[in-house]
């Protein structure tokens, strides 16, 4: 362990590198693939960097490991130093680095997330241009293997073993909060578009139950969505971050359980691997606050 004055310890700028690359793949085991190091290694580092600090930083368990709240705390000032570091080496050989990185993030998750994710983000990578694609994830996984997105977040209706899974959201059955329909007989439903996978599974789930409805409103955008159920057209599925004052879950119990949709980010092999890295550390952090 390094000191100043003998003192205060010091704080080394490798160990923090290595601190946001555990961070960002919630495991040892990707960060060592990630940085061509031992698992033993990296455990080390990071061990170093929590006897500097004097907290643990790291929850470990079965499937990896997730920060503690020491850890959350150091999570921004570790980016904000190897920013400035890397940023006055580019400053001093005159370069200025830029480039262009293209994300595909769920509608219903733009308005609550994407501002923290590019706040963040351009904390980071300022001479980056950001190009957002806000609406329905099914497209994002083709989208990715063809090339056409960076990094995309999306929900699988099948989580594979290998898929990262970086947020877990409940979705609700959402009602106007000053029309009751559920009375109606048929009960009117708004759902999204045949595209989304959410569709079949609530149409499966409607009969299954025995419920009598009617699908009355259609729309491949979640604010399509809430707005039929807000007017009171309908009832809806919504993930419950999209729920607004306007809406209310529905309490009354005879609609069929939804369970999570489980949110896992892709990414692509096209673009320079510093800004991918940077603008994952923003998306987890970004959801990570959201949760």
């Amino acid at each position: 362990m390094s000191t100043n004055d003998g003192t205060i310890p010091s704080l080394d700028s490798d160990l923090l590198r290595t601190f946001l690359v555990v961070a960002q793949e919630g495991n040892v085991s990707r960060a060592s693939s990630r940085l061509f190091r031992t698992q033993s290694a990296i455990s080390l580092q990071v061990q170093k960097l929590e006897e500097t600090v004097g907290h643990l930083l790291f929850q470990r368990h079965g499937r990896g490991v997730t920060l503690t709240p020491a850890g959350e705390k150091l999570l921004p000032i570790a980016r904000r130093v190897v920013s400035t570091l890397d940023q006055t080496v580019n400053e001093m050989r005159g370069n200025q680095p830029g480039g262009e990185i293209r994300i595909g993030i769920p509608d219903e998750y733009g308005e609550r997330v994407l501002a923290s994710i590019l706040a963040s983000f351009s904390s980071t990578q300022a001479n980056a241009q950001v190009v957002v694609r806000c609406g329905s994830s099914v497209e994002f996984p083709d989208m990715i293997s063809r090339g056409q997105l960076d990094l995309a977040i999306h929900s699988p209706e099948i989580v594979s073993p290998v898929d990262v899974v970086i947020h877990r959201e409940p979705a609700v059955w959402a009602a106007s909060t000053f029309t009751d329909v559920l009375d109606r007989k048929p009960l009117p439903i708004a759902l999204f578009d045949k595209a989304c996978w959410w569709r079949s599974r609530c149409l499966e789930l409607l009969e299954a139950s025995g419920v009598n409805f009617q699908v009355v409103c259609t729309s491949e955008s979640v604010a399509g969505v809430r707005s039929a159920i807000a007017a009171g057209t309908a009832v809806g599925v919504l993930p419950r971050i999209s729920m607004t004052p306007h809406l209310r879950v529905d309490g009354d119990g005879f609609l069929p359980p939804l369970g999570d949709s489980e949110l896992v980010l892709s990414k692509g092999t096209g673009t320079a691997r510093e800004l991918v890295d940077s603008m994952e550390i923003a998306i987890r952090s970004a959801f990570q606050k959201a949760a």
